[in-house]
């Protein structure tokens, strides 16, 4: 699929295609750093993305992840689209609902086993290390899979401790369960959606320098320090800015820093 729209757009949609495909964060940041980087000298040079990426961005970002991913990966047409979202939106519900199904199953099975004789002090200990065991589990899974579950068992650990009757400790369990499951719905999608956008050049955005050459909009030329480093720079609004004036960088086009004469 051929691109049409702005270069940080592209490495935005190529960075989200990735992550949804599997690759790691990490590697993600210096993928987005690398092409973010060679973008900017394409543009430099009076070249078009397509130089970097190719005719087809999809195939483009594709073939980079296979590299990574061991398995299978997504269409970009199916991540542009939002199908993997759903889906593992859908799996983790489901791994959801079988490990409260798994939960029910231990406790009616430890509940049977000792009869009558099975007091609340078997109870606290069940709701307490259930709750430890999916905490320290969503640490390593992440993605609030398993933290609803574990405050709901928080939650019927301390009915148990004060001595309430089972009953009771399920139906909160349950009801506690569900809530925070909702609850922090909102926050998986988010986490689903979000990804860091300052990377490479875009990271100066907000940033302060000086002007070690006058930037003339006649000539469209300047050069600016930003920090310890030196970018050739534009003025927003097409007002020439002085050698030795103070800038904030408002945006990034190419190579090139968009700046305005800051006050101070």
């Amino acid at each position: 699929m051929a691109w049409v729209g702005d270069v940080n757009r592209l490495v935005e949609d190529c960075a989200r295609y990735w992550i949804e495909a599997g690759v790691p964060r990490r590697r993600v940041a210096e993928m987005r750093l690398e092409l973010t980087q060679h973008l900017e000298a394409a543009a430099a040079e009076g070249r078009s993305p397509e130089s970097v990426v190719g005719p087809d961005v999809g195939k483009f970002a594709q073939e980079w992840a296979a590299a990574f991913v061991p398995t299978k990966t997504p269409s970009w047409e199916e991540v542009m689209s939002g199908k993997t979202q759903a889906a593992r939106r859908v799996r983790r519900e489901m791994m959801a609902l079988a490990l409260g199904v798994v939960a029910v199953v231990v406790a009616i099975a430890v509940a049977g086993r000792g009869g009558d004789t099975v007091e609340n002090e078997i109870w606290r200990w069940l709701w307490t290390g259930l709750a430890v065991v999916m905490g320290i589990g969503e640490i390593f899974t992440a993605g609030f899979f398993l933290l609803p579950f574990a405050i709901g068992a928080a939650a019927a650990a301390v009915l148990a401790w004060v001595g309430t009757g089972v009953l009771a400790q399920w139906l909160v369990f349950f009801a506690v369960s569900i809530v925070a499951l909702v609850y922090l719905r909102r926050f998986v999608d988010r986490q689903d959606q979000a990804t860091p956008h300052r990377v490479g050049a875009n990271r100066w955005v907000g940033s302060t320098g000086v002007v070690l050459e006058e930037i003339d909009p006649d000539s469209a030329s300047g050069l600016v320090r930003v920090d310890n480093e030196e970018w050739r720079a534009a003025s927003l609004h097409g007002n020439t800015i002085p050698a030795g004036a103070r800038i904030t960088v408002r945006d990034v086009r190419g190579a090139r820093l968009i700046v305005e004469e800051s006050e101070y």
